[in-house]
């Protein structure tokens, strides 16, 4: 069985300062942390793959590249940094309306898959969130429905958070 440190029990240095933060602040500051890797498979998708708007040509494969992803369980669905979807090229097909404390803004779908090395793959529709363009330390956020399979234990003491199947 894999099982994923996704904390900071050696605590963290950070940058521009000479006082690194203790394990437990460090998940304080920037919670459970996991490299998952982010692209786009149109073979994933087999005979589902949707229709990219706008778009004649079957989308191509997009070569995955690893981020750092928090582990959300706040939120429902997983969601992409905009600014990376936009970089890697990730197929455009929708787009929907959020609110939050800022009031109603319109977000970019895409299609990609996510993988948690080792542990649990998620292939489908993702929404494009404004993680960099906010100052976040994440390119991505993952939420309940990829993790409905994995065991997660959260040790704020130790500054521990293991991920498992």
């Amino acid at each position: 069985m894999a099982i994923l440190e996704c904390g900071f029990p050696a605590g963290l240095s950070r940058p521009g300062s000479p006082n690194p933060l203790s394990a437990q602040d460090a998940l304080i500051w920037l919670g459970p942390t996991i490299l998952v890797d982010i692209g786009f498979d149109p073979a994933m998708f087999g005979t589902a793959l949707p229709p990219v708007p706008g778009g004649s040509a079957p989308p191509v494969a997009i070569p995955a590249v690893q981020v750092l992803a928090l582990l959300d369980t706040g939120a429902t669905e997983s969601s992409i940094d905009e600014k990376l979807a936009q970089q890697l090229q990730l197929p455009l097909i929708d787009q929907t309306n959020s609110a939050g404390i800022g009031g109603i803004i319109t977000l970019n779908i895409y299609l990609a898959h996510i993988i948690i090395p080792g542990l649990a793959v998620q292939y489908g529709r993702f929404t494009g969130v404004h993680l960099e363009a906010g100052g976040q330390y994440h390119r991505a956020l993952i939420g309940r429905s990829l993790l409905k399979d994995a065991l997660l234990v959260y040790d704020g003491r130790s500054g521990s958070v293991k991920l498992a199947r």
